[in-house]
């Protein structure tokens, strides 16, 4: 649950010099073509504290209020001119994305959105040099695992991620992604 800090050179890529959003490929939106997702800089976040607020309860509230002013990305799903859903993001190394979040308005889940945020993440991501993409997900969170496995997403221990990135890398990545008591890692390879 870690945040990247600094200047990063890759996220002019995502957003023009101007503060709007580029124009990074997004999903086909299986939930129709009145939802649109966009990047929402840093100084036009605070509206969506609203949004979060109805997802998620306890810490991860609290964390994700937290983060939301202070992470790298944010994109947004809107119908209509109202925000449905967004994505957090990051980047942990030049080659390796970070999905902090997921969240989506209750009354919009089991539409799509979930997954159209998702793998227009996973674009994202992508098209600024990211092979691979990690998330944290409560081993309750089942409609999370669902969703993260139909993108690809499988389980990775802290092992499997030693033996692919070096020991020391793995317990750098561990400690910036914060992984909590229950929480799985899970990591997906994105397409050349």
């Amino acid at each position: 649950m870690g945040c990247a800090k600094g200047p990063d050179e890759r996220y002019a890529r995502l957003v023009t010099p101007s503060g709007t959003p580029s124009a990074v490929p997004s999903a086909t939106p299986s939930v129709g073509s009145s939802v649109t997702v966009e990047e929402v800089p840093s100084a036009s976040r605070a509206h969506l504290v609203s949004l979060l607020d109805l997802s998620f309860d306890g810490i991860y509230r609290w964390h994700a209020r937290r983060t939301l002013p202070q992470v790298r990305w944010v994109r947004r799903a809107t119908r209509d001119g109202k925000a449905i859903g967004l994505t957090m993001l990051t980047t942990l190394a030049p080659d390796l994305g970070y999905v902090y979040y997921v969240a989506v308005l209750p009354a919009e889940r089991g539409a799509g959105v979930g997954a159209l945020l998702l793998e227009d993440a996973m674009n994202a991501l992508g098209s600024i040099g990211a092979r691979e993409v990690l998330a944290c997900i409560r081993g309750k969170n089942l409609p999370s695992i669902r969703l993260f496995r139909s993108k690809g997403f499988q389980p990775i221990g802290f092992r499997k991620l030693a033996r692919t990135r070096g020991f020391w890398s793995a317990a750098r990545l561990w400690a910036r992604m914060v992984v909590a008591p229950g929480e799985g890692v899970f990591h997906a390879a994105l397409a050349d």
